[in-house]
């Protein structure tokens, strides 16, 4: 063989070798300041924008960045720092205790609204300390929240999340902590239900467990799960200690979970 067919044959190889590792992937959900490295520069990420699995990504503290490969499946990450997609991509061994908590969100998300909370009750002393509403305000978010519901119990988890978000934002228009963090636990069920770990993180950190009432628990465990997760370990284990030394789980075996998961962070 000449040397110039050998050339051309080593060349296609490493060509056809390339390709086997770099894959096409999308952006299925971004919140936050997520980039990617592009000619020799930064470039900030949105909906629907196309990778190559070969190239970096990096996220600011507070981004949730979720990735769609061709075959379907999905990444998720949530802690600041610089990641190669491909190296996203590969099975990583989860610890048990996380698993298992992680477990037990998945089915009560798709457990139906029946296991959600429906979104309208709010401690009215949480509002008035915030200051005065503007009029309605609570009126229209308690009429998306529950336009939200009912489509969760129609099954249409993805719709389900969109209308809590709205009712979020009309909540926080209107000076209502507590509704806020009441839909956004909601929102994140539904996310949950959908498929997506990514649009569940981004809702529960969008407000606060202790602004969530009777919720304030359930709410601190999810965020807490979700976040470990996703690779903020230490969001998760700064917020864990907080409820238990504070005592917000009431219930043994939520305090059981949290303690947990707290042990294998």
């Amino acid at each position: 063989m000449s040397q110039k067919r050998l050339f051309i044959t080593a060349v296609f190889a490493f060509v056809v070798a390339i390709g086997a590792f770099a894959a096409p992937v999308v952006v299925d959900f971004v919140d936050g300041d997520a980039q990617v490295l592009s000619g020799g520069s930064w470039k900030r990420l949105d909906f629907d924008d196309k990778l190559d699995s070969a190239q970096s990504v990096r996220l600011a503290a507070g981004a949730v960045l979720e990735l769609r490969s061709q075959s379907g499946s999905t990444i998720a990450i949530a802690a600041p720092g610089t990641y190669v997609i491909d190296a996203l991509f590969k099975p990583k061994a989860e610890a048990s205790a996380l698993a298992t908590v992680a477990g037990k969100l998945e089915k009560l998300a798709k457990g139906g609204p029946a296991d959600q909370t429906v979104a309208g009750v709010r401690g009215s002393e949480a509002v008035e300390a915030k200051g005065t509403m503007w009029a309605g305000g609570t009126v229209e978010a308690d009429e998306a929240a529950k336009e939200a519901f009912e489509a969760a119990s129609a099954g249409d988890h993805a719709k389900a999340y969109s209308l809590y978000m709205e009712a979020f934002q009309l909540y926080v228009d209107a000076f209502d902590p507590t509704g806020a963090a009441r839909v956004a636990y909601s929102a994140s069920l539904s996310a949950i239900a959908s498929g997506s770990g990514a649009r569940a993180l981004a809702a529960l950190r969008s407000a606060s467990p202790e602004d969530a009432g009777a919720l304030r628990s359930s709410y601190a465990l999810a965020l807490a799960t979700l976040s470990a997760r996703y690779g903020a370990s230490a969001d998760a284990k700064a917020l864990l200690k907080k409820a238990i030394d504070g005592g917000w789980f009431d219930e043994p075996a939520a305090l059981a979970d949290a303690r947990s998961l707290l042990a294998s962070l």
